[in-house]
Formats: structure tokens, C-alpha cells, sequence
């Protein structure tokens, strides 16, 4: 069984690389921080991060008892050490991804979303700049890297799927 884990800044790929991930892989479950937090009335960024961190953690422990390997995203080093050492505690290889690319090319995938999604889903300037310090300091410098900006979503794709 596997768990992945994706880490990356705001609008380096990494929903586009779970639902194209999801959509070729069978018996993988998408443990998504960002479909839990929308679960929490008046969501805030932030105002329910210990909740949904507790949450997402007893999701990982049920879903390792049935044996579903995992696709998640993380940002915070403590978070994804939290997964890792559950998904350990039941024999799962782990698998780390980065997903990068430069700051100019996320800023404007960031400003292009924002032009097209709901008002209460924009991300604002300062916490895509929080988001982008945030990812660079926590990283998993060893874990394998793909630059969004340079490869292809089908080029990743691939190199995924072979470890998967």
C-alpha cells in the first residue's frame, strides 16, 4: 500500500496532478485538506486548521485499516511527518513529490485563478507570498521533484504512475 504525498506553493499543480492521478489508478482515496476545510461553516483560512488536521489524520488511520492507498497534498512539515508516521504504522511505502515551479509563473497561474473562481475562494496576494515562504522553507528537499513550469502534466504523469 502507498501513501503519496504531494507539497507544493499555491498553484503549482497539485489538484491537477491528483485528478488526473485519481483518474488512472484504482483504489486510491484523494485526502483532500482543501475539500474539508469548504465541510466547516464560515470557513476561514486557517480558523480550522486543528480540526481539519485531527480530522484528516483519523480519515488516514481508517483508510489504512481497509488497505486504500492515499493521495494527499501537504505544505507543513509537521503535517506531513503526521501522515507519514501513521501510514508507517501500517507497513505503507511513502512516496514524497514536490511540485514547483518559479514564483513569477505560480504568482500568475495564482492571478489567472482568481480571475475565474468564487470571491470567497481567491487567494489573496499576501497569503500566496505566505503560502510560497511557507512550502520553500518545510520542503522535502529529498523527496522527487517536478518543475510544473517545465515539464508537461502528461510528462508527470507518467513518472508517477511507473513508482505507483
Amino acid at each position: 500500500m502507498k501513501l503519496v504525498i504531494l507539497s507544493g506553493a499555491v498553484c503549482a499543480g497539485k489538484t491537477t496532478v491528483v485528478r488526473e492521478l485519481m483518474k488512472k489508478t484504482e483504489r486510491y482515496f484523494h485526502l483532500s485538506y482543501d475539500s474539508l476545510k469548504w465541510q466547516f461553516s464560515q470557513y476561514s483560512s486557517g480558523k480550522y486548521r486543528k480540526e481539519i488536521l485531527a480530522l484528516r489524520l483519523a480519515m488516514l488511520r481508517s483508510l489504512c485499516e481497509m488497505k486504500y492507498n492515499v493521495i494527499t497534498e501537504s505544505t507543513h512539515a509537521s503535517t506531513r511527518q503526521a501522515h507519514i508516521d501513521i501510514a508507517r504504522e501500517y507497513g505503507y511505502e511513502v512516496l514524497e513529490i514536490n511540485l514547483e515551479a518559479d514564483y513569477d509563473v505560480l504568482l500568475r497561474r495564482c492571478e489567472e485563478r482568481n480571475a475565474v473562481v468564487e470571491l470567497k475562494k481567491v487567494v489573496s496576494r499576501k497569503r500566496f507570498d505566505e503560502v510560497f515562504r511557507l512550502y520553500e522553507s518545510e520542503k522535502n528537499v529529498s523527496a522527487l521533484t517536478f518543475r510544473t513550469d517545465s515539464q508537461s502534466i502528461q510528462e508527470i504523469l507518467e513518472s508517477i504512475l511507473k513508482l505507483l
